[in-house]
């Protein structure tokens, strides 16, 4: 029932395969909660500004969407993404919906940066003042 020394080594590198797959899982699946936060705490108005931000737009794309048809909408979007590189080749592209989500604060972030405050029995001279 001894494992030679090769069978031990292939052990070893199943064990440490397995492992290195349950971290890319756990932070994939950290990353997808993060995600979920931040979309959350922008409808919970966690961060006022980002909050008033989205609703507004929101409402502009209401409005727009009630008196410009969807059909011209897309149209015009189209020719946008098409001729982009056309009209500026060395332009980075980027996404503005996760620029604006990176900005607004995970669960875990919230509670890293949260105030602390401070303690009931901290000051023992404004216990003695009230008591005169």
């Amino acid at each position: 029932m001894q494992l030679n020394e090769s069978e031990k080594k292939g052990l070893i590198d199943r064990i440490h395969m397995v492992q290195e797959i349950i971290i890319a899982v756990q932070s994939i699946l950290e990353e997808m909660a993060s995600f979920g936060e931040r979309i959350k705490n922008t409808f919970n108005w966690t961060v006022p500004f980002l909050s008033v931000l989205a609703c507004l737009v929101l409402a502009a794309a209401t409005v727009i969407l009630y008196f410009i048809p969807l059909r011209y909408i897309v149209l015009i979007w189209g020719i946008n993404k098409f001729t982009k590189k056309l009209r500026n080749p060395y332009a980075i592209d980027n996404n503005e919906l996760l620029d604006f989500l990176s900005r607004v604060p995970s669960d875990v972030q919230k509670v890293q940066h949260a105030e602390l405050k401070p303690s009931s029995n901290s000051s023992p001279i404004r216990k003695k003042r009230s008591a005169l």
